[in-house]
Formats: C-alpha cells, sequence, structure tokens
C-alpha cells in the first residue's frame, strides 16, 4: 500500500513538472511567435485560411434606445460577431433583434422575462435570425449553481439550437464571492452542474500598480483545463474599457496580449468588456469604443484591427484546446 502511494505521489510530481514546463514554453514561445503570426495575417492570409472561426462578442453592447441597423452595422464592421446587452423587457429585445438582422449580426438576449416566464421567451425568440443565444447570469456564487442548472435546462428543453451563457469569476474574486476558496472546485462544479455549450469567464490582469497580474495565467491554466475535463471550449475577455485607476488604459497593445494569451491558452471564443460605455452610480466607465454619446473613440480604431488580426489567424488557434 505505501509503494502504491509513493508512485501515485512520483507521478503527480511529475504530471506537475509536466505542467510547468508546458506552460514556461507558452510563456516564452509567445512574444516570439506573435510578431511572425501577424505579419503572417498582412502578408500571407492566403496560407491561414480556415473552414471555421473564432467568435467576437463584444459585453454591454448597443442599448436598446440606440438598436438601429446602422448601430449593429458599425458593430459589425468593427469585427464582431456578436453583441449582448442587458435589455428591459420584451420589446426591446424584439427591437434590437430585428435591427441586427438587418446588419447580419447575432444577439445573446437576456430579460427578466426569460426567467420569470422561461418557456413563453423562448418559444417568441427561438426562430429568430439573428439570436445566438440566452444569458442567464454574469458571476454566480456556487449556491446559485443548482438553479442556474435547473433553468438551462428549461431552455435546452426548449431550444437546444441556441446557446445558453453564463459568465464566471476569474481566480482574484474573494471566496465570499466564489462560494469557495478553491477556485479549482469552483469551476468544476459549475462545469458538471450547468449544462453549457461553453465556458466563459473574465480577468483583466494588466495593473498600472503590479503590472500583470501574478495569478492570470494560473487562471488561464486551471480555466482550460476544467473545460478539457468535460469536453468543452472555453472563452475569455479583454478589458477594453477602463474603468478605475488601477487598471491599464485599454490600448491595441493591452488588447492583444489578453487576446492572444486567451488563445495560447486554447480560448475558441473571444469577448471584450465593454463594447458600449456603461452608465453606473458606482464605477467610472470611460474608453470604450463607443463613448455615452455614441461616438468611436481609438479604441473602436485598435479593436477593428485586433479583430481582423484575429479572424486572418482563426486556423492557427482552432481546435487548440
Amino acid at each position: 500500500m505505501l509503494m502504491s502511494t509513493d508512485i501515485q505521489l512520483q507521478k503527480s510530481r511529475q504530471r506537475n513538472k509536466t505542467t510547468i514546463l508546458w506552460i514556461s514554453i507558452r510563456l516564452i514561445c509567445l512574444p516570439l511567435i506573435l510578431p511572425v503570426l501577424i505579419l503572417q495575417s498582412a502578408f500571407a492570409q492566403d496560407k491561414l485560411e480556415s473552414k471555421g472561426h473564432i467568435p467576437i462578442l463584444g459585453w454591454y453592447s448597443i442599448p436598446p434606445e440606440e438598436a438601429t441597423s446602422a448601430r449593429y452595422m458599425e458593430m459589425k464592421e468593427a469585427g464582431f460577431d456578436y453583441s449582448f446587452s442587458f435589455l428591459g423587457n420584451l420589446e426591446a429585445v424584439q427591437k434590437s433583434l430585428d435591427a441586427a438582422q438587418k446588419a447580419g449580426m447575432k444577439i445573446v438576449i437576456g430579460c427578466p422575462e426569460l426567467k420569470t416566464e422561461t418557456e413563453k421567451t423562448v418559444k417568441r425568440f427561438m426562430n429568430h435570425p439573428a439570436l445566438a443565444g440566452y444569458f442567464l447570469r454574469d458571476e454566480p456564487a456556487l449556491d446559485a449553481f443548482t438553479d442556474l442548472g435547473n433553468w438551462a435546462k428549461r431552455v435546452n428543453a426548449i431550444d437546444a439550437k441556441h446557446f445558453c451563457y453564463v459568465n464566471l469569476f476569474p481566480n482574484y474574486a474573494t471566496a465570499t464571492q466564489l462560494g469557495t476558496s478553491d477556485y479549482r472546485e469552483y469551476v468544476n462544479k459549475f462545469a458538471k452542474e450547468v449544462p453549457l455549450h461553453f465556458l466563459s469567464y473574465d480577468s483583466y490582469p494588466l495593473t498600472t500598480a503590479d503590472g500583470v497580474y501574478s495569478k492570470w495565467h494560473q487562471n488561464l491554466e486551471i480555466f482550460a483545463d476544467e473545460a478539457k475535463k468535460v469536453n468543452k471550449p472555453f472563452w475569455g475577455f479583454a478589458q477594453s474599457v477602463l474603468f478605475d485607476d488601477f487598471h491599464e488604459v485599454p490600448t491595441l497593445a493591452t488588447m492583444r496580449v489578453q487576446m492572444y494569451t486567451n488563445l495560447a491558452y486554447g480560448a475558441q471564443g473571444l469577448q471584450y468588456f465593454t463594447y458600449w460605455t456603461p452608465v453606473s452610480s458606482t464605477e467610472d466607465f470611460r474608453g470604450a469604443p463607443i463613448s455615452l454619446t455614441g461616438k468611436r473613440s481609438a479604441v473602436y480604431d485598435d479593436i477593428k484591427l485586433l479583430n481582423q488580426e484575429i479572424k486572418n489567424l482563426a486556423g492557427v488557434f482552432l481546435g487548440l484546446n
């Protein structure tokens, strides 16, 4: 029995060493290969053709009062595939879907009725050409997983074609926020209890005081590993708006390093927080791709360039998970 335990311990240590080595190789190679990939994207795009693509979603997107086909076309021209905004009612959902359809965009819908009248709401919108999926919750604690799992099952029973969407906390969330002190347990339980098409989490690791958050890559490693265990892809984020004085101002460089690092760890979907500048009484949002008054910022142009790079390189990263 002791010998068996010793052998298991040795195997565990070897696996840990292998994991650390693989992470190190990724991190060492990433800055070396990125310039090459970007140049290939610009000068040899025909060599990187792919049958699929990496979907790109804009969080806190076009508000209902601005939902026109012109606004969604503007978003599409920046390289986005999916739009997500908090929509206050069924009429706002309908208006947004109709406008998005004219521009060839798709929407992840979210409104109170999706929770209170799930069957009726899903049946109303499930055949709309602009529907991408259903938003259920952002950053839930562990004790909400059972309810979310049941909700997702109700939606899936009616519409199995379109995805349900829940976004999880990063590993710098507190134990109170997570509902556990073990981040891997948090992700593992969610992946097992909530039946989704893919897993998603947000992390904003570039800070003005400390540089890169020290556990950023550990977070990616855990999340990618747990997604593999349930044979599902995962989606990651880049920060495209400033909301405090602690994080870096979004630039092409900061968004590049976040997006390509996500892809290096196998992300099969990418998201920006945010597209439109949010209105908030608690946070000082500023510098998003689209301002509060609806005007483009320099970040819009940066994202347009970056998204085109990513789309040109999809063949490199598709299936990497």
